[in-house]
C-alpha cells in the first residue's frame, strides 16, 4: 500500500519575510505585504489547483506555480505559493509544513 505524497513547505521564505519585517519595524518602515512559500518533495501528479485548495483554506493565495520541464512540461517536484500577507503565509508554513497533499 502506497502512503500519500508528503510536501515539504521550506521555511527559508518565511524566516526571510520575518526577519525583513523585524528590520521594517525596527527602522519604521513599511511590512512586507506579500510572502512565498516554497513547496517541495511534490507528488508528479500535484497541480496548482490541488495547492490552491489546500493553502487557500489557511489564507488568501496571491497565485502558485508548479514548476515544470520546459519541454516536457512534467512536475520538477516542487512549486511557490504567493500569499497577499506574511501572517498567512507564516500560518500556512506552521499548520501545513511536512503535510499530505
Amino acid at each position: 500500500r502506497r502512503s500519500a505524497p508528503r510536501a515539504k513547505v521550506a521555511t527559508h521564505a518565511t524566516a526571510l519575510a520575518r526577519q525583513f519585517k523585524q528590520k521594517d519595524m525596527a527602522a519604521g518602515g513599511a511590512v512586507p505585504q506579500f510572502a512565498s512559500l516554497y513547496v517541495g518533495d511534490l507528488h508528479p501528479d500535484v497541480t496548482e489547483a490541488m495547492l490552491y485548495e489546500v493553502f487557500n483554506a489557511v489564507g488568501p493565495v496571491g497565485s502558485i506555480r508548479v514548476c515544470r520541464d520546459s519541454v516536457t512540461r512534467k512536475s520538477l517536484g516542487y512549486g511557490y505559493v504567493n500569499f497577499h500577507s506574511v501572517s498567512d503565509a507564516e500560518r500556512a508554513l506552521d499548520t501545513l509544513n511536512y503535510s499530505s497533499i
